[in-house]
């Protein structure tokens, strides 16, 4: 790495992470004064808010990251073409893509170090958000997928710890071989020592993946090895869901042939999203040099608009196509950074170098 390099290298990751500083604060604050506060009941105290606020801001930093490394982008090189530094380095014989190398491999790295962030760091700590905004211990919780004992897997809709109920529950039996032997709906269930009460359901038997009985019943009970209050810690939020976590829960919804398109376009979302900075980058370098002159104002606007766009390309339409099965959630998730990319690499060939 040369001088040049190293002081490109160092304006960037700078200006980077004070922007990143600057605007992170900016929402954390701008979101504790006027909304988020104004969310919770009497009952909340202050403390808890602000905790839920905290934890839920890894996940505030990772939007607004695009956002900071455009305008960071765009000052820089703004900048260095108000000076005239850029019109000297072209003299020296270096062209536009050369300049700007330090740039794009230092964000394509630290678009690396968020991907991990927001798998190990960010979800978690929303998750958690989730559980002191829902008053832990949960009482109420939805879609629980379960991996129980014996080869059983749990499909709940709704569990009530307080009622001590169960509003629609799904039982699959599997044998040795991973074939799913025998499926236990209940409309409604309720819980004693050892055993679930369900009421208005259907048991279903298979052999060799095909459908050999159905029975239905009206009450009927089944043998219990797990603890309802167990069962909890399966309901997590998808946007609290680890890659791993989502990963094993459309391994067990995929055993008990269920949809799992909202899990799979979210897990590819985690490993997409993180990269929105660096194709926002590639947009934004040929558009600072041609408008660099532009100044302050102008760069925002323009970082805003491209952002905006990317998110509503990115959640409004394709990851809404993955989720109602028109597209591949693969697709789904990395086409807005596909597209941003091919822009990109488009506006950088036609910028005179």
């Amino acid at each position: 790495m040369n001088t040049l390099d190293r002081y490109i290298l160092w304006e960037y990751l700078r200006t980077l992470f004070l922007s990143l500083f600057f605007l992170s604060f900016l929402v954390i604050i701008v979101r504790l004064f006027d909304k988020d506060l104004k969310q919770f009941g009497d009952e909340t105290t202050s403390w808890v808010a602000i905790q839920i606020i905290l934890l839920q801001a890894p996940r505030r930093i990772l939007e607004i990251v695009p956002v900071s490394s455009f305008l960071t982008a765009f000052f820089l090189l703004g900048k260095m073409v108000q000076n005239n530094e850029l019109i000297a380095m072209k003299s020296a014989g270096l062209s536009v893509h050369r300049i700007s190398m330090p740039i794009f491999l230092s964000t394509f790295l630290i678009c690396v170090g968020f991907a991990v962030f927001y798998n190990r760091v960010a979800s978690p700590a929303y998750h958690l958000a989730s559980k002191i905004q829902q008053k832990m211990p949960l009482r109420r919780n939805r879609n629980v997928v379960f991996q129980g004992l014996d080869n059983r897997l749990f499909f709940i809709l709704n569990l009530d710890l307080e009622e001590e109920s169960i509003d629609r529950m799904t039982i699959y039996d599997f044998d040795d071989k991973d074939r799913l032997e025998k499926e236990t709906y209940a409309q409604q269930a309720r819980w004693e020592k050892d055993i679930w009460n369900l009421k208005d359901g259907f048991v279903r038997q298979f052999e060799d993946g095909v459908e050999v009985s159905f029975e239905p019943f009206e009450q009927k009970t089944v043998s219990r090895k797990e603890e309802p209050q167990h069962l909890v810690k399966y309901s997590k939020n998808l946007r609290g869901m680890t890659i791993k976590e989502l990963q094993q829960r459309i391994h067990y919804k995929k055993r008990a042939k269920q949809t799992t398109r909202r899990e799979a376009v979210r897990l590819h979302h985690k490993m997409a999203y993180p990269f929105a900075a660096f194709v926002v980058v590639l947009i934004g370098i040929p558009i600072s040099i041609q408008f660099g002159r532009a100044g302050f104002f102008s760069g925002l606007v323009i970082a805003f608009f491209l952002n905006f766009i990317y998110w509503g390309f990115s959640f409004a339409v394709f990851e809404g196509l993955g989720e109602n099965g028109i597209l591949n959630p693969f697709v789904a998730c990395w086409s807005a950074n596909a597209i941003y990319a091919l822009v990109g690499i488009m506006l950088l060939l036609k910028t005179p170098q």
